[in-house]
């Protein structure tokens, strides 16, 4: 568990946003619904290192997570939920991946994860 403290404009206000088991929330302090999703978003996004992408699908925050494996291997994980890998082949020097049928991940999703990973962005 990890606490992140966020201070108002003001500089008195402050409000806790805390991270446990993967899950964000706000753990002290009163904020608008909209302005309280806005800023967990922010800290997914500046905070989670292995978070390439987060959007909204059908109201519901979707975070893709690319988690490095061993063996050139990387797994990718939509809201925690395993929906495919990707590979470099070491021999023909080129990525292989393959995502699940029914996901709404596309293959420009997984090529733009290969291209992070190939500029150490991931």
């Amino acid at each position: 568990m990890k606490d992140y403290h966020l201070y108002n404009k003001n500089g008195l206000a402050f409000y806790v946003f805390r991270k446990s088991q993967g899950v964000w929330q706000l753990a002290f302090g009163v904020l608008a619904d909209d302005i309280n999703e806005a800023c967990i978003d922010a800290l997914i996004l500046r905070f989670d290192t292995d978070v390439p992408e987060l959007f909204y699908h059908q109201g519901k925050r979707r975070v893709v997570e690319v988690r490095t494996k061993k063996y050139s291997l990387w797994h990718i994980y939509l809201n925690n939920a395993y929906v495919g890998s990707i590979q470099y082949d070491t021999f023909t020097k080129q990525f292989n991946y393959h995502i699940d049928d029914n996901c709404l991940l596309t293959d420009d999703h997984v090529q733009k994860y290969i291209a992070m990973i190939q500029h150490w962005e991931l």
